[in-house]
């Protein structure tokens, strides 16, 4: 097995342009043949195309995405980042844009997000197909591999129907690999910089980067790029700690947060967070992919033990941060899973290969061709077992979402048959409570912060009360001094009570 070389570019043309033909028009030409904007276009039309034949409703995170990017330009609102999930800053620089679109935004975030999940699955296939190379149909079956790993990791179509970062993550973090070994590496920077800015073990990756880049690529030797490498710098802190700061005057809300919430690791969370690390991906993926870093040691591949490496180093982050005490949640490890799931595609083909190899020594007149593909559908077949549950969890995304737009849109109508805005908070002290899961929806609906929107009816206020299901969360926990209990309303599953305390002023209660 030979190691892989990458197709040179050919030197720009240093020649004299044609009369007709200028430096901006010959940028934008060659813009829009880069494989890179050209995937950007197609997943973002398919992502448009799968709002309009998809239930589409974010979920708890980006519902606070919308709330609080609707802040950012809003002049009646605080901007107020506390009450809700963690702060993560790429998603609300989008939503904080996306919120001059009034009540479209909910959707364009799913739109954006969705595109940003098939830009991953573009992304996998290009890598995988790219370590393979060799004859097409071995890149093609190597891509195809990688693309169906991908989805089978744990809850990536719940993360795509419902809008989360999570596909987004992969996809900026696998086009920024693929974009520096096309030589692109600003834009592989930039993307390296949009990672940061959704997980924060991705900062001594960036950085190392950015001081490799500095100091080896000539690009980046001259004062305008280097001005720019280290304006993408300084705005992951900048992003992640000021917003946090203005707001709360907690700069490291979002830390705070995330150690705040154990992730529930149980009595050894180094054992925990391994055992996540290694349910996110199906496992013939993850003994495929350590096939493939195996037999590129072998063969002296180097790019294939660079990504090898790069999933192993992101692992050890991982796992460190969470000692340190940190949740170690499953989703923490995606962009290694997502490289994990590139490798999968290359250790299957070369499998394959291996066994062509040998049979064709048993037997010369076989041929190679025929008996890799043979060997490749045997493979996948052994896998499929394996990847039961995890088809049937992506089959159950398309109702559950569809059943998540209904409840929702009966909680808009519940909040209307009490007056909207006004009539649950006829004050600026006034105050609602609903199931934790929606909270941040409901806030958007209410046009509040999420400070005006509990989880608990803590205060005198107005409580919305649905099922306790994985759609809506555990109903509001009731302070039992809030005795006096006035029903207002029943819409569909939602029901609305009217919350106080006897002998205390009702005046800023809603109705």
């Amino acid at each position: 097995m030979e190691t892989q070389t990458l197709p040179q570019k050919a030197p720009a043309s240093t020649g004299p342009r044609s009369p007709g033909r200028s430096r901006p028009a010959e940028l934008w030409r060659a813009a829009l043949a880069s494989p890179f904007v050209v995937a950007i276009a197609g997943c973002l039309a398919l992502a448009a195309l799968s709002a309009a034949v998809l239930p589409t409703v974010p979920s708890y995170d980006p519902w606070s995405w919308i709330v609080w990017g609707r802040e950012v330009f809003d002049p009646h609102l605080s901007f107020f980042v506390g009450g809700g999930p963690s702060w993560k800053p790429l998603p609300v620089i989008f939503t904080a844009f996306l919120g001059l679109f009034g009540g479209a935004a909910p959707t364009l975030w799913v739109i954006v997000a969705r595109a940003g999940g098939l830009f991953g699955l573009v992304a996998a296939y290009r890598l995988s197909s790219r370590l393979i190379g060799g004859p097409r149909w071995a890149a093609v079956a190597g891509g195809v591999v990688a693309v169906a790993a991908i989805l089978l990791t744990q809850d990536w179509f719940y993360y795509w129907f419902r809008g989360t970062s999570e596909p987004l993550l992969i996809g900026t973090s696998l086009w920024a690999i693929d974009r520096h070994l096309d030589g692109r590496r600003g834009t592989a920077f930039a993307l390296g910089v949009a990672t940061s800015l959704m997980r924060p073990e991705a900062w001594p990756f960036v950085g190392l980067y950015a001081i490799w880049l500095w100091f080896r690529d000539p690009l980046f030797r001259g004062p305008w790029m280097r001005a720019l490498l280290v304006a993408g710098l300084v705005a992951i802190p900048f992003f992640w700690f000021v917003p946090p700061w203005v707001s709360t005057g907690q700069p490291l809300l979002a830390a705070t947060h995330a150690q705040e919430y154990n992730g529930h690791l149980g009595s050894d969370p180094f054992v925990t967070v391994l055992h996540r690390g290694v349910d996110l991906q199906v496992l013939p993926a993850l003994i495929a992919a350590v096939v493939a870093a195996v037999l590129a040691f072998f063969s002296r591949d180097r790019l294939t033990l660079a990504l090898a490496g790069l999933a192993a180093a992101w692992w050890v982050v991982v796992v460190g941060m969470t000692l340190d005490g940190y949740p170690g949640l499953e989703r923490f490890f995606l962009p290694a899973a997502a490289v994990t799931c590139v490798l999968a595609g290359v250790g299957v083909v070369r499998l394959a290969e291996l066994a062509a190899t040998g049979a064709r020594r048993l037997a010369a007149g076989l041929p190679r061709a025929a008996v890799t593909a043979a060997v490749l559908v045997v493979l996948v077949a052994v896998s499929i077992p394996f990847t039961t549950s995890r088809i049937g969890a992506a089959r159950a995304q398309e109702p559950t979402a569809s059943k998540a737009v209904t409840r929702l849109d009966q909680l808009s109508a519940a909040a209307a048959a009490v007056g909207g805005h006004h009539g649950v908070f006829p004050c600026p002290s006034s105050f609602a409570a609903v199931n934790h899961s929606v909270q941040t929806a409901l806030a958007w609906k209410l046009d509040v912060t999420l400070e005006r929107v509990g989880t608990s009816m803590r205060n005198q206020g107005v409580m919305f009360v649905g099922p306790h299901d994985s759609i809506d969360g555990g109903a509001p926990r009731v302070d039992p001094r809030l005795t006096s209990v006035q029903l207002l309303a029943h819409v569909g599953v939602w029901r609305v009570y009217r919350m106080t305390t006897p002998g205390l002023d009702t005046s800023c209660v809603g109705r």
